[in-house]
């Protein structure tokens, strides 16, 4: 059995969540990274998740897409939003996003429109469901307001087919 292993690139996720920055505020985005995640087991039973660099990975691992961002001007941002693709041979995973003080709504029509996840819907035939994780194109945080100086952090775990 062959093996890919991919190669991983940030230059998408940087034009990503830079792009969808309002073009008024001076939100800079001041570091993006895509992490291996590696969960630890210990002797005593207990776990711990690590985050460690991913210059390339294989179908099944698990990668953590983090964007940190800081509010450089001198006025509050209202209505920061930032949109993110669950990258193409991505799966998003359930229950993985980090949102410091945003609301985060997801997409499965290639971020065309947003919903919660549990209002997230697809037609299927006749019928309307809920959206499958591997449906999910975009996941979108939107924050209120950001005073001078504020940071954040905001983030989605994904596995590789």
């Amino acid at each position: 059995m062959m093996l890919k292993v991919f190669p991983v690139s940030l230059g998408f996720l940087v034009a990503c969540a830079m792009s969808a920055l309002p073009a008024q505020a001076d939100v800079l985005l001041s570091s993006a990274s895509v992490e291996r995640v590696v969960s630890m087991e210990y002797e005593d039973g207990s776990t711990e998740t690590e985050y460690v660099p991913a210059k390339a990975v294989e179908p099944g691992e698990e990668l953590a897409y983090v964007v940190s961002f800081r509010n450089d001007g001198a006025e509050p941002a209202d209505s920061v939003v930032m949109t993110i693709p669950v990258p193409k041979d991505m799966i998003y995973v359930e229950n993985s996003v980090i949102a410091d003080n945003a609301a985060v709504d997801f997409s499965v029509d290639g971020g065309e429109s947003f919903a919660p996840r549990d209002k997230l819907t697809v037609e299927d035939g006749e019928q309307v469901r809920k959206a499958a994780a591997d449906e999910i194109t975009h996941v979108r945080w939107t924050i209120a307001r950001m005073t001078p100086g504020e940071e954040g952090m905001l983030a989605f775990h994904a596995i590789l087919n």
